[in-house]
């Protein structure tokens, strides 16, 4: 008997919360379908859409700013760029043959990077403070001390200026670029055309100096670097056999001299030489037909190494940098 109580105790306030639910004066049938649509349950798969969605916009946002301000001091640094051809004289004799008198024709381009190590520019700051200050004594009548008080005010006035001592220019200058040329020989019999050579062109100059003559229009550099140079399948001829040859990539070293003329605020004409020593240190042969087999006799007779000593005289033009970016 009491167990049947305590069910009736629990269930009256289950209805009478039901009950409550229950809009009141209202239809319980479905609303027509012109009505505003009921927003749908969300789901796990919508709400991981919705977040992965908000971190591809942050993360996104995010390294495209970064590369921005990455590329900027690039940017900052750059003074120029030039663009020049030169013609070259071999120095040495090749192997097995005799001094090839004929010109190497190269051109190349190259940006300036710089230049650095140079003195920071120096803020100065110039700050002189005054003070003053003044005494008032007030009294109500001549005999009565005790209404008598003092009032002291003070002023400051402070004059800052601000300067900046330019620092001393940078000595190093960084040239990157290409350089190719049409024509080189190295001497030995089996080249019998031109073989091209190109490659990076990286160097590191002093400078700019300025001459004390033509009202500082005349500047020099002086430095060194190298090309970043490889032959590659090379076809030659040796002993009735066509034979493609190819090296390893080296680095031909070159010192340089250059001259610079300002003819515009923006342009400078270039005049520069150059020294520059290339050597292979080994290469190799293969046949080109099919079936050819180069003997050990015709291999004795092939060059191990490559190297060639030339002198080149250079023409061209160089851009500063505000003729190259607007704003600089």
């Amino acid at each position: 008997m009491s167990t049947r109580i305590i069910t009736l105790h629990r269930a009256a306030p289950r209805r009478a919360r039901a009950a409550s639910l229950q809009p009141r004066g209202r239809s319980t049938s479905p609303r027509p379908a012109a009505s505003f649509p009921r927003p749908a349950p969300s789901s796990p798969s919508a709400a991981i859409a919705a977040i992965a969605a908000a971190m591809a916009v942050v993360f996104v946002a995010g390294p495209a700013r970064a590369q921005v301000n990455v590329l900027a001091p690039m940017f900052r640094s750059l003074n120029g760029a030039a663009v020049w051809a030169s013609a070259g004289f071999a120095t040495s004799n090749g192997t097995g043959s005799s001094k090839d008198q004929r010109p190497i024709w190269r051109g190349g381009f190259a940006v300036f990077y710089g230049p650095f190590g140079g003195r920071g520019d120096t803020l100065v700051t110039f700050t002189q403070t005054v003070s003053d200050s003044s005494d008032t004594t007030l009294c109500d009548c001549p005999q009565g001390s005790s209404n008598r008080f003092h009032r002291r005010t003070r002023s400051t006035r402070e004059l800052r200026v601000d300067g900046k001592r330019l620092g001393g220019n940078g000595r190093v200058t960084l040239l990157i670029g290409y350089q190719q040329s049409i024509f080189y020989r190295f001497g030995p019999p089996l080249f019998q055309e031109a073989v091209p050579v190109g490659g990076a062109f990286l160097a590191a100059a002093l400078g700019p100096y300025r001459l004390p003559i033509g009202r500082s229009r005349f500047e020099w550099y002086a430095g060194g670097g190298g090309t970043v140079v490889k032959l590659h399948e090379i076809a030659v001829r040796a002993s009735g056999l066509e034979i493609q040859l190819s090296t390893e990539r080296t680095l031909a070293p070159e010192a340089l001299f250059m001259l610079m003329y300002r003819v515009s605020p923006g342009y400078r004409l270039y005049l520069g030489t150059s020294y520059q020593y290339l050597r292979f240190a080994s290469v190799t042969y293969r046949a080109i037909q099919t079936g050819d087999y180069i003997s050990p006799a015709v291999l004795a007779t092939l060059p191990g190494s490559l190297s060639l000593q030339s002198v080149h005289l250079s023409l061209g033009l160089t851009f500063t940098a505000p003729g190259l970016l607007s704003g600089r």
